[in-house]
């Protein structure tokens, strides 16, 4: 039900991340992040894992903003934070450069840039090294509806430079504006990812 696909941070991140970490007292999840405050993604990962089986009000598939807000809100509580915050940039919880997917359909929307992209990313440094979108971490939680409650079913971490690595993409014969990854049907089987 729960996977670490990048069991390390990058190069860029990893000697800056502070494991057993508690997050300081008034740190937000929009705040960008610094040295000593950032959790190593084997550790978010142990944390988000919790989330699996959590429910919440579905807002209706023509609601993802409102469904995304929930799932934000439950992630923050798992990291530590004392309360949600989103301002739609990108990542979702900048302080962890943490980008959060909540996915009922078999496409993952990616946005406008690759996850695996070596672009800096806003101008973020840590330690003076410039912060990449192939640094930011991807947690995508598979979850179900049955119309009125969505539950969390899966989960799955990694670091944006290691995405294409587990999840290829989707190569279909359309033009699309946004990078979009489908999900191979038997993906997960009986609630587990497939090896």
């Amino acid at each position: 039900d729960a996977e670490l696909i990048t069991r390390e941070d990058t190069s860029v991140l990893a000697p800056h991340v502070q494991p057993n970490l508690d997050l300081p007292s008034g740190t937000g999840p929009l705040d960008d992040p610094t040295v000593g405050t950032l959790i190593p993604i084997h550790e978010v990962f142990e944390r988000l894992r919790k989330a699996i089986g959590e429910s919440f009000l579905d807002a209706g598939a023509d609601q993802e903003r409102n469904r995304g807000a929930a799932l934000h809100s439950l992630v923050c509580d798992y990291l530590g934070y004392s309360g949600h915050q989103d301002d739609g940039r990108f990542p979702d919880i900048r302080n962890q450069l943490l980008e959060v997917k909540l996915q009922t359909s078999p496409t993952v929307d990616l946005g406008l840039v690759r996850p695996d992209s070596k672009e800096s990313l806003e101008g973020l440094t840590m330690g003076g090294v410039t912060v990449r979108h192939c640094d930011v971490r991807y947690g995508l939680f598979y979850a179900k509806t049955d119309g009125i409650e969505v539950t969390l079913t899966n989960f799955l971490l990694t670091t944006g430079e290691g995405f294409f690595k587990r999840l290829p993409q989707f190569r279909g014969k359309t033009l699309n504006r946004k990078l979009q990854l489908r999900l191979p049907s038997d993906f997960f089987v009986d609630g587990q990812a497939k090896g």
